[in-house]
């Protein structure tokens, strides 16, 4: 309904269009068959062109994915066109791909620029017919609205929301915290850089290979099965149209798997690496590396993972490496006595929450290791979101918590943006939410030593040292 909203409205304007010297050309993701329909059904008579491959949208900076498409404006967007009388019959290529209107002199100059931020976000014809005006100033590179009043909103509206913990990791949190963001943050092109991401078969790691490779990007999704990953990488590839997708073998749990795995990467280079694999086990499981299962798959696989890519990171002119930890940690203070879990009773949400807590420290220390090197390291937490994790590790929060819980794609966001914006890499050694810096301890007991975060490195490299 909203694709034809948009075309009929620029549709009943052509001849104001056309008057100013201008032409409608628009661009569809569909089959030709069906955009040939589409025209006649609108009786539209401007240019109807067809890329179900996406290119010119990874170009032209569009967004994509459930999370920007299914906005809490959704519903309201959907009974305007609806009223209107634009309904959609049936729907080809990629549904959760949003549009935008360029406006583009013959030389090449731009004059307009509206890029959807959800579905049945579009544009003003007359703020269009504007920009055709001889007079209309040329955008200048990567311009577009800052939407000052939102992001002061949303900001004000954080002060209060974020101490309450609930309204800041849940949905309505992203919600509120989006309004801060640049939209101009993503438009980016990631053609040429070569994106590793663990655990990438489901959850946030599914998201964020998705995202990248939407963004253009060569994506390694490292999996334990794969079989699993394969599949997941099928479906990437369909989404996004993109090739560049392949699937290697790691557990995380072994180090021997991840000294094979970092082997069969090195001839290949890396410019950022996304240690998002994870788990949350109901009893203590013991690796053949002797290390609780919890601690290896968080803690010293991915520090051996980093040891061994480290050199091609270092290659990159722009090497990011994201730590996704939890919110979890907040409530845990540097574990040094007993990692684990041999003296203890176990209990797998403590030792989940440990873990997170030693990334975050693992990730200020990598962004000391490497900084000269060029290298930007930073940890984040996604707040609380609808994964496959989540619901079987946790079904009683899963099942407390479902209506208000982030999709994958809205915890993966500040992954994506970590990992490919270019504000991304201003800062190092920090702690992210919803694409902000956060403080990293609420709690005065959970404060660590500078002793205890160089114990912390050092029983890493003791334990991964062949």
């Amino acid at each position: 309904m909203f694709c034809r909203e948009q075309v009929a409205q620029l549709r009943d304007r052509i001849e104001d269009i056309r008057d100013r010297g201008a032409e409608v050309a628009v661009i569809g993701n569909g089959a030709p068959q069906f955009a040939a329909a589409f025209a006649d059904e609108l009786e539209f008579d401007g240019r109807l062109l067809t890329d179900p491959d996406l290119v010119s949208y990874r170009a032209a900076g569009l967004r994509r994915g459930r999370a920007a498409a299914l906005s809490p404006r959704l519903p309201l967007n959907a009974a305007r066109a609806l009223l209107d009388g634009h309904r959609q019959k049936a729907i080809q290529g990629d549904p959760w791909q949003l549009g935008g209107v360029f406006v583009i002199r013959p030389e090449g100059q731009l004059t307009f620029r509206h890029v959807s931020r959800e579905a049945g976000d579009h544009p003003r014809v007359d703020d269009v017919l504007a920009a055709l005006s001889e007079s209309a100033p040329a955008l200048a590179e990567g311009e577009a609205a800052p939407g000052f009043l939102a992001a002061g909103i949303g900001r004000t509206l954080s002060l209060f929301a974020d101490p309450t913990i609930v309204l800041s990791f849940s949905r309505p949190g992203f919600q509120l915290h989006s309004l801060r963001f640049d939209p101009r943050d993503l438009d980016v092109d990631l053609a040429g850089r070569r994106c590793l991401v663990t655990g990438a078969n489901s959850g946030l790691g599914f998201e964020t290979a998705l995202a990248l490779a939407d963004l253009g990007a060569e994506v390694v999704m490292l999996c334990r099965s794969l079989e699993r990953g394969e599949e997941a990488a099928e479906e990437i590839r369909r989404r996004t149209g993109s090739p560049r997708v392949e699937v290697a073998k790691v557990d995380l749990a072994s180090f021997d798997s991840v000294r094979r795995a970092a082997a069969e990467l090195a001839d290949s280079r890396a410019d950022v690496l996304v240690h998002n694999a994870g788990l949350l086990p109901a009893g203590r499981v013991e690796t053949p590396d002797g290390l609780e299962l919890t601690f290896a798959v968080h803690v010293a696989g991915p520090h051996l993972m980093t040891r061994l890519l480290a050199p091609r990171l270092a290659r990159s002119a722009d090497a990011r490496v994201v730590w996704v930890s939890s919110g979890g940690m907040y409530a845990k203070s540097l574990e040094l006595e007993d990692p684990q879990w041999r003296d203890r009773e176990y209990d797998g949400v403590a030792a989940y929450a440990e873990t997170k807590r030693a990334q975050v420290v693992l990730a200020d220390l990598w962004a000391e290791e490497l900084g000269e090197r060029g290298v930007v390291v930073n940890s984040m937490h996604p707040g609380w979101a609808d994964t496959p994790g989540v619901e079987t590790s946790i079904p009683g929060f899963h099942k407390l918590t479902r209506p208000i819980l982030r999709t994958p794609a809205e915890g993966a966001d500040t992954i994506v943006w970590l990992a490919a914006s270019r504000a991304g890499r201003r800062r190092t050694a920090s702690f992210f939410l919803d694409r902000e810096a956060r403080c990293k301890h609420y709690l005065p007991f959970t404060r660590e030593r500078e002793a205890d975060r160089r114990a912390l490195w050092q029983m890493c490299e003791r334990l991964t040292a062949e």
